[in-house]
């Protein structure tokens, strides 16, 4: 193994793109919208500055949080998640992601919190 530099300084942002089949017995965020989230949250926190223009925002498979309608992201390090509208939640989403990232280069430690900027949320 080689040891290498990553290039995100903070860490990364998960974006669920997941997609199951019709008929399923839980709904997905789906790749179509959890497309849409991570490019639109990709684009916002370059042009943000700060230490969220240092993070990674990657697309994932399920985040195991399946909403209803809207789409599971998290924040690594840490443990947050957050089910956001497509659209609807850039804002909130790119303030969040920011605290976060924020955090981090502060040298803190995520806090444990779990939440919905919008959606219903179906285990």
């Amino acid at each position: 193994m080689k040891k290498e530099e990553v290039p995100w300084k903070y860490g990364v942002v998960l974006v669920c793109t997941n997609q199951r089949l019709d008929g399923a017995d839980k709904p997905s965020c789906g790749r179509v919208r959890g497309e849409q989230v991570r490019r639109q949250l990709k684009q916002d926190t370059r042009s943000g500055g700060g230490a969220a223009a240092q993070c990674r925002v990657l697309s994932s498979s399920c985040l195991g949080l399946c909403p209803e309608d809207g789409v599971a992201v998290a924040v690594v390090p840490g443990d947050d998640l957050q089910v956001v509208t497509p659209g609807e939640d850039d804002a909130a989403l790119l303030a969040w992601v920011q605290e976060q990232m924020g955090r981090q280069a502060e040298g803190g430690k995520a806090r444990r919190t779990l939440s919905r900027l919008a959606g219903k949320v179906r285990r």
